[in-house]
């Protein structure tokens, strides 16, 4: 007979219903699933879910969980290779299961009794507990009740056994000696759940002690929690306050940075001006140096200028007693002409003959006598002098101007070579007080439109500008436009520009406003006018240019107008525009013609051939006229040395009766220049350089061609020979010619070129 025998515990293990509960209780359940173990299982860690482990803790690993999967299935193998038991086995085996049944019962309430007192001991729910342990307890029993009943089937079945099978006796004998044992557990058990139940009676005492803990424990975490929640506040408060902290750290920093780089700047700021005071306190030692100096000058001045005072006084008493003799001569001639007048009334009482009757019948009678005097001559005679006038330039080859008298008040008459060819004047608003802008009418009292959208022009030059751009537009009548001096007209468009600017001034003097060129003539303020005006004669031209600083005084207008007048001095001191016969000097017929390139020069001819020049120069308006003088492309002197033109000319005479004229181009004497010569002239002509300066600005253009080709012969070759026509050129070259005066290289070419020119003078004067 084959019996299938259970390991000790394994009930338990396989109880689902237990396992099941002490899983949902949160203990470890029934036994270690590892063979020959004991132990319970291991609990589920907690915080986590899903399935505890079937091991306890000390089998619960990788290796061992692989023995007890191999042992189950060696004993699942065992299991299928079994023969199929006969009723009676099944019978004996049926009885040892519920002995084991009974056996196993113990077990499991003593397990189920440790993890209620553990339950109790984590403080889980009181009642649930209970609970669970009235659940365990009746389950118990009923256990034992199914046990007995199995039991009795089992009796049932064994007698009906032994009543099949005589055989099996001993087989039941031994089945009821396993019933009796299964009963004496039974009993035991049954005892030992009465023990449980007077444990579990002392562990509901304690569960309810533990639970009073347990709500201690509770008010303790609620008042821990509170004092938690107070501490997280303070931190966020904390942590609020560490993030306002570091921001105001980060714009410490930055304003630390930014002070370390204006520190930075400032220092070197302060190296500058360190620097600087040290160039103010040189400079200021050489100030003090000039001012000693200063003062020396200004005693000098201030002892010139006493002696002035004295000379004015001098003047002042001349001019008194030159007052005085005036006012006689004015006394005289009132006599002188008190008896004129009476001999004239005497003559036209008398009876006169018929040819004289005839000669007065278009005979205009003259002005009254009275007229004559200066005062009421000057009151009635005196022509209408403008208060302001403004130079507009040159339009379509006309000048314009703007022109403001006394009587137009506001009113700005616009001028196109003299004649009226518009005017402008400001618009105000009905109360006066305010400006509105600018209007504009033709010659013809036309209003003329301003710009698209603008109901006046916006000032006063742009007014004017309409004007202007109406009269373009317009034809001039034939005959209207003033005759315009060719001096005038042969300035250029900036010397025009500051010739008017500059006699305006002296044009709108009156003697009411007082001034020095007040007291000028009336011809020549009426001349100031006509040029101001664009309009100046021959005459005009001529009475501006013979003013001198004396009569124009020392104010800033005068020194204007000299300075504008230097242009046409030369013109004006030449008397003689045309040719001028010299004669025959030295066997050559000498004359001076009209120099086209300079205004005001003369070309020098000998035998109609230009062998030089001589101009008039005069620096400052002050100055006294001096003339120059060129022979042969070098000036005679420095600068203007010569008083008159006719001396200039006569020094250019004596230099050309000086003068040896060089070989013709063709004669081999050029050929024949000696080999020292030749060098000194090579490394002379490479150190001078034809690119910038004199030699690059020389004029006439076509000379400057052939001296820059004799010298780039004379650089390519220090033994190589020159031919006549560019050794001729370097030969007759003057010194300003090559170089600035203080150049060392146009010296030294210089010096070269004459050392070669008296070879060519001895050789030429020893020839017979």
């Amino acid at each position: 007979m084959t019996t299938k025998t259970i390991r000790r515990g394994k009930a338990a293990a396989t109880d689902e219903w237990l396992a099941r509960k002490l899983i949902e209780a949160g203990f470890g359940g029934a036994d270690c699933d590892f063979p020959d173990c004991t132990n319970a299982r291991a609990p589920r860690p907690p915080g986590k879910s899903g399935t505890p482990t079937k091991f306890c803790v000390q089998h619960n690993n990788p290796r061992d969980r692989q023995k007890a999967y191999r042992k189950r299935k060696e004993l699942e193998k065992e299991r299928a290779a079994a023969p199929e038991p006969v009723p009676v086995q099944q019978a004996v085996a049926r009885g040892a299961r519920e002995e084991q049944v009974l056996a196993s019962l113990l077990p499991r309430v003593l397990t189920a009794l440790e993890a209620v007192h553990q339950g109790q001991q984590a403080g889980a729910d009181t009642a649930a507990v209970a609970a669970h342990i009235e659940q365990v307890t009746s389950d118990a029993a009923e256990k034992v009740r199914q046990a007995e009943q199995r039991c009795e089937e089992a009796v049932g079945d064994a007698e009906a056994a032994r009543a099949e099978a005589s055989h099996s006796e001993q087989a039941a004998e031994h089945a009821r000696a396993e019933r009796q044992a299964a009963l004496l557990e039974a009993a035991c058990a049954l005892g030992e759940a009465a023990d449980a139940d007077r444990r579990a009676t002392a562990d509901r005492a304690a569960l309810d002690e533990l639970s009073e803990a347990h709500r201690e424990l509770r008010d303790t975490h609620q008042q821990l929690s509170g004092a938690h929640d107070a501490l997280k506040t303070r931190h966020e408060e904390l942590e609020q306050a560490h993030t306002a902290f570091t921001g105001e750290h980060r714009q410490l920093l930055a304003t630390h940075g930014r002070l370390q780089g204006e520190a930075e700047t400032q220092r070197r700021r302060l190296e500058e001006l360190s620097g600087q005071h040290t160039r103010l306190e040189e400079t200021q030692r050489r100030t003090a140096a000039d001012l000693a100096a200063t003062q020396s000058e200004n005693t000098g001045l201030a002892a010139r200028l006493d002696e002035l005072q004295a000379h004015r006084e001098e003047l002042k008493t001349e001019n008194g007693r030159l007052n005085g003799l005036l006012e006689e001569e004015r006394q005289r001639h009132r006599r002188e002409l008190a008896a004129l007048q009476a001999e004239l009334n005497t003559a036209r009482n008398a009876p006169a003959p018929d040819a004289t009757a005839e000669h007065d019948d278009n005979h205009t009678p003259g002005p009254d006598p009275a007229d004559s005097d200066e005062d009421t001559d000057a009151a009635q005679d005196e022509p209408r002098v403008p208060v302001a006038i403004e130079d507009l330039g040159v339009h379509g080859g006309a000048g314009w101007t703007l022109v403001r008298y006394e009587d137009d008040h506001n009113r700005w008459r616009v001028l196109r070579d003299g004649e009226i060819a518009g005017s402008i004047q400001p618009e105000h608003s009905l109360h006066g007080t305010s400006l509105l802008g600018w209007s504009a009418r033709t010659g013809h009292a036309m209003p003329l439109r301003p710009p698209h959208g603008q109901k006046h022009f916006a000032n006063r030059e742009q007014a004017a500008g309409a004007v202007v751009r109406d009269g373009l537009r317009r034809a001039s009548a034939p005959g209207s436009a003033a005759a315009v001096t060719a001096t005038f007209a042969a300035l250029t468009e900036p010397d025009q520009n500051a010739l008017v600017a500059a006699v305006i001034p002296l044009a709108i003097a009156t003697p009411e406003r007082g001034g020095k060129l007040a007291r000028l003539p009336q011809a020549v303020r009426e001349a100031a006018l006509r040029t101001a005006l664009r309009v100046p004669g021959e005459d005009d031209l001529r009475q501006l240019t013979a003013l001198d600083a004396t009569e124009l005084g020392r104010s800033k207008e005068a020194r204007q107008l000299l300075r504008a007048l230097q242009e046409l001095a030369p013109s004006a001191a030449q008397q003689e525009t045309g040719p001028v016969d010299l004669g025959t000097i030295g066997g050559r017929a000498w004359r001076l013609e009209p120099d086209p390139t300079y205004q005001g020069g003369y070309r020098v001819l000998a035998d109609d051939t230009e062998v030089g020049a001589v101009a008039p120069v005069r620096r400052r308006k002050t100055d006294t006229v001096r003339w120059t003088a060129e022979h042969r492309r070098h000036t005679l002197g420095r600068g203007p040395a010569h008083a008159s033109r006719d001396a200039a000319a006569r020094a250019v005479i004596a230099a050309e009766d000086a003068w040896v004229p060089l070989p013709e181009l063709d004669d081999e004497a050029y050929l024949r220049i000696p080999a020292g010569l030749r060098s000194d002239l090579y490394g002379a002509a490479g150190r001078v350089d034809m690119r910038r300066g004199r030699l690059a600005q020389i004029q006439p253009g076509a000379y400057r061609q052939q001296l820059h080709a004799a010298l780039g012969q004379s650089r390519r070759s220090a033994s190589g020979r020159i031919r006549g026509q560019h050794l001729a050129v370097l030969l007759d070259a003057a010194r300003e010619d090559l170089g600035a005066p203080g150049s060392a290289a146009a010296d030294r070419l210089y010096e070269a070129i004459q050392g070669i020119r008296s070879v060519f003078v001895t050789s030429t004067s020893s020839k017979p």
